[in-house]
C-alpha cells in the first residue's frame, strides 16, 4: 500500500519554487497535457505529497471545494519533513527572508526542528536528529 496526500495550492508555480529553491527538496512535476491539468508529486520515502491547482480541484470536485474554502488552506494541517542537513536548509530560509515561526532544540534527543509555514499556509515541521557523537 501507498500513502499520498492530496493538497490544495492556489499557485503551482509558487508551490514548486518554495519546495525546490528554498527547502531544497525535488518536487517533480507532472505535465499531462490536454488529458490532464499539471501537479507536483514530492516523494518522501514510501509516501508522497501531491500538490494540485485549487481551482483543478474546485472544477473537479465542487462539493470538497465548499468545504476547502471555508478556511484558509492550512489550517488544522500539519507536515513533518526530515532533512539531513537542516542547517544548510535554514541558510536558503534566510537567504529567501521566508519566515521562520521558529526552532527548537533537543539537546536530550539531538533534535532540531524548524517550523514555518508554505506558501498556502500549510505547516511545516523540519526536523534533523543528529546521531551520538
Amino acid at each position: 500500500m501507498q500513502f499520498s496526500l492530496t493538497l490544495a495550492v492556489a499557485d503551482l508555480e509558487q508551490t514548486e519554487e518554495f519546495y525546490r529553491e528554498i527547502l531544497q527538496l525535488n518536487p517533480q512535476r507532472s505535465e499531462a497535457g490536454d488529458r490532464m491539468p499539471d501537479f507536483l508529486l514530492l516523494r518522501c520515502g514510501a509516501a508522497c505529497i501531491v500538490f494540485r491547482p485549487l481551482q483543478v480541484m474546485e472544477a473537479q470536485h465542487p462539493a470538497l471545494l465548499q468545504n476547502l474554502t471555508r478556511h484558509p488552506l492550512g489550517v488544522g494541517m500539519q507536515l513533518e519533513l526530515s532533512c539531513s542537513d537542516l542547517s544548510a536548509v535554514r541558510n536558503s530560509i534566510e537567504r529567501y527572508q521566508w519566515p521562520v515561526l521558529y526552532e527548537l532544540e533537543d539537546y536530550e534527543h539531538q533534535r532540531r526542528e524548524l517550523w514555518l509555514h508554505d506558501p498556502d499556509g500549510y505547516l511545516l515541521v523540519l526536523n534533523e536528529e543528529r546521531g551520538e557523537s
